[in-house]
């Protein structure tokens, strides 16, 4: 079995799925890549047994059939170094793999394909076309708000919804909350949802800007896929029931501050400068017309930057966690971000664009 690729269109195809494959497993196999030929198809195959991970590559040349599992890592470093090269050859016959370009060539030890675990679409009946790039920026704009706490394991994910005619996305954990809408045709009316890995999601994002165009989407009681033109991504759902992220909302907030995002994060992200690790803390002052931010830290020092702020109202002050609006505003693709407050106690929400919000609890002061 011969094939001929580019080299950096395999190196990139390899180097997407090695991704997934986990840093240390009780299955060795795990730590390979299925390479399969089948009716001049190029298939790779990653897993780490909660997601996997299909992408097929385009071949120069390619005759005969066979499949065989090669060492990820080991693999991918050798493509990488060969990644400018007009041409990479591959073979593999029985237990061993050739890999030539330019003047040098490797002899690798692969495994036998029968035995590469895999996973099998079982329970998802209906699928929506979405835009990939669609999903690729609802991802971007959720994703740091999932919770790294393993003791909270619904929170750990993204919760995905499919209703009517809209996508929702929405991470939070415990602290803050993201969501993000978008309109999505569906015209059966179907209605799914599931939470999604945080590793799923991520990988897709960088496979939806390889694949490109139309990815089918379609979630079960255990598993959510993704389909594209040059593979497919399945993954485990997180079990559990997500809490209701609307019921976070808040409601009642009255005062309203309209402020420019890039002089927001300008100034928040100066302000952090004079915050420590044990209380990173920024206090937000709204007066008339101005918005002052202000930090101190014992043996750090102390800042104060002020912006032009739509504010009419009392003099008010609230505490936040200045990472925490950074990462909201970072992923606004508006040039202006709606504040909406109540009190020095009860959540803010953070409008950073068209059907996108961030709500942040604020911290006390000490």
């Amino acid at each position: 079995m011969n094939l001929s690729f580019n080299g950096n269109e395999l190196y990139k195809g390899f180097n997407l799925v090695t991704s997934i494959v986990p840093s240390s497993a009780i299955k060795h196999i795990l730590q390979g890549i299925r390479f399969e030929v089948r009716d001049k198809k190029v298939e790779l195959t990653a897993t780490d047994l909660e997601v996997l991970v299909k992408y097929t590559l385009s071949a120069k040349e390619c005759v005969g059939d066979g499949s065989i599992v090669l060492p990820a890592v080991r693999v991918n470093n050798i493509l990488r170094e060969w990644a400018g090269n007009e041409e990479v050859l591959v073979s593999f016959d029985g237990s061993s793999c050739i890999l030539k370009s330019g003047k040098g060539h490797f002899k690798i030890a692969g495994e036998d394909s029968s035995q590469f675990p895999m996973i099998t679409i079982m329970d998802v009946k209906s699928i929506v076309e979405v835009d990939g790039g669609i999903i690729s920026d609802m991802i971007g704009k959720v994703i740091h708000a999932a919770s790294t706490m393993r003791v909270r394991s619904t929170l750990c994910g993204v919760f995905v919804k499919i209703d009517k005619e809209e996508i929702v996305m929405a991470a939070a954990d415990g602290n803050r909350l993201s969501m993000v809408k978008r309109k999505v045709e569906n015209p059966d009316g179907v209605s799914m949802s599931g939470i999604a890995t945080v590793k799923c999601l991520t990988f897709l994002q960088r496979f939806s800007s390889e694949s490109g165009g139309t990815l089918r989407v379609g979630i079960g009681e255990s598993q959510i896929f993704f389909v594209g033109e040059k593979g497919e991504v399945v993954s485990q759902l997180i079990d559990g029931q997500y809490p209701n992220y609307e019921d976070v909302i808040p409601k009642g907030n009255d005062k309203k501050v309209e402020v420019k995002r890039d002089e927001l994060i300008m100034i928040v992200r100066m302000a952090s400068f004079m915050t420590s690790e044990g209380y990173h803390v920024v206090k937000f002052v709204f007066k008339d017309g101005r918005l002052t931010l202000m930090s101190k830290a014992a043996e750090v020092g102390e800042a104060e930057l002020e912006i032009d702020a739509s504010y009419q109202g009392p003099d008010f002050e609230i505490c936040f966690n200045p990472e925490y609006v950074l990462d909201a505003l970072k992923v606004s693709d508006s040039e202006t971000v709606v504040m909406e407050l109540k009190d020095n106690s009860s959540a803010a929400l953070f409008r950073t664009g068209h059907e996108q919000l961030s709500v942040i609890m604020p911290i006390e002061l000490k």
